[in-house]
C-alpha cells in the first residue's frame, strides 16, 4: 500500500485496515512457524513495513490535531483516581521502611581464620622440621 493511499484515508479507516493487516501478518508468522514453505517469502516484511506507515501516519495526524469521529478505546484514568494509588503506594513503602527499622540489629559475626591458611601454616612448620632434622 502505498503512503499517499494511507494519507487519503481517515483515521477511522487506516485503523481498520490496520487490523485487516495485522489479523493477515499473523496468519503469514503461523505458516512460517509451521515449518512449511510460505508461497510468497517477502510478504511478512512487506505486511509488517505497511503496518509501519499506517501507524506513522496516524501518529502523524494526531500530532497535527485531527480529530477522528470514532472515540478512542482507551481511556485514561482520571487524575483523582492517579493521586489515592500514588498515596497507597507510598504509605505502602513508608511501612516497610518502619518495619525494617524496628527490627533488631543483627551483631557482627567474629573473623575466622580460614582453614587454608591454617593449613599452610602446619605444613610449613612442618617443611622447617624435617629439615634441621636432615642437617643436624
Amino acid at each position: 500500500m502505498k503512503v499517499s493511499e494511507i494519507r487519503s484515508m481517515s483515521i477511522a479507516e487506516a485503523k481498520k485496515q490496520l487490523e485487516e493487516l495485522r489479523s493477515e501478518l499473523a496468519k503469514e508468522r503461523a505458516v512460517a512457524a509451521g515449518g512449511t514453505r510460505p508461497e510468497n517469502p517477502g510478504k511478512i516484511r512487506g505486511l509488517r513495513k505497511t503496518v509501519a506507515r499506517i501507524l506513522t501516519i496516524i501518529n502523524e495526524k494526531k500530532a497535527m490535531g485531527e480529530t477522528e469521529t470514532v472515540k478512542e478505546e482507551k481511556e485514561r484514568p482520571k487524575k483523582e483516581n492517579m493521586a489515592k494509588k500514588e498515596g497507597k503506594a507510598k504509605s505502602k513503602k513508608t511501612a516497610k521502611r518502619k518495619a525494617v527499622k524496628k527490627t533488631a540489629k543483627k551483631k557482627p559475626k567474629e573473623k575466622s581464620v580460614k582453614k587454608t591458611a591454617k593449613k599452610k601454616n602446619k605444613d610449613t612448620k612442618k617443611k622447617s622440621k624435617k629439615k634441621e632434622v636432615k642437617r643436624g
